[in-house]
C-alpha cells in the first residue's frame, strides 16, 4: 500500500532520488526498483535497538558502504532443489518468473562473501535460533556496549 508499506514513485523521480543520495541502498530486482531512505534508517536507528533489511547483495554492499557497523546475515537455502520446490509450492509465480528467481538465486549465492554470517534455512526453528544468537552476539560486542561499562564505573546501574 502506497505510503504504508512502500512509497511508489516513477522512474524519473527514482533516478533523481539516486542522484540526490537519499537512499541507504537501492537496487533493481526482478524487474522492479526498490530503495530504502537513508533518513528513515537514521531515524529508526535512534529509536530502535536494531533494524532488519531483506535485500539482495547489491543492497547489502550499499548498506555496508553507508553504514559500516551494519551486520550482514545471508540466509542460505538448503539446496537449489528445495528453493525451487518452495517457489513452486507458493503457487504465486508463472514458470518464467520461477526460472528468473532461480537464476537470480544462483547469482546471489555467489556473493555470500559480502556477509558476516550465514544461516541455512532448512529448519525454521533452527534458523530462527541462529539468527537470534547472531543478534545477541552482535549486541554484546565491546564497541557497541562500552557505554554500559562506563556507566558502571561512574556508579550507575545498567540493568537489563
Amino acid at each position: 500500500e502506497d505510503g504504508r508499506d512502500y512509497h511508489f514513485v516513477d522512474r524519473a523521480r527514482f533516478d533523481a532520488m539516486i542522484a540526490d543520495g537519499v537512499f541507504a541502498e537501492w537496487a533493481e530486482v526482478h524487474g522492479n526498483r526498490y530503495g530504502t531512505s537513508l533518513t528513515r534508517v537514521e531515524e529508526a536507528r535512534r529509536t530502535h535497538r536494531g533494524l532488519v533489511f531483506v535485500i539482495d547483495h547489491q543492497g547489502a554492499r550499499q548498506i555496508k558502504a553507508r553504514l559500516p557497523d551494519a551486520v550482514g546475515v545471508f540466509i542460505v537455502p538448503p539446496s537449489l532443489a528445495v528453493l525451487e520446490a518452495r517457489l513452486r509450492n507458493r503457487a504465486t509465480d508463472d514458470e518464467a518468473t520461477i526460472r528468473r528467481r532461480l537464476a537470480n538465486a544462483t547469482g546471489e549465492l555467489m556473493h555470500y562473501g559480502l556477509f558476516d554470517h550465514l544461516v541455512v534455512n532448512d529448519d525454521l526453528d533452527a534458523a530462527t535460533a541462529d539468527l537470534e544468537a547472531i543478534v545477541r552476539a552482535e549486541r554484546t560486542r565491546r564497541w557497541r556496549s562500552a557505554a554500559l561499562v562506563e556507566r558502571v564505573l561512574r556508579g550507575g546501574d545498567v540493568g537489563r
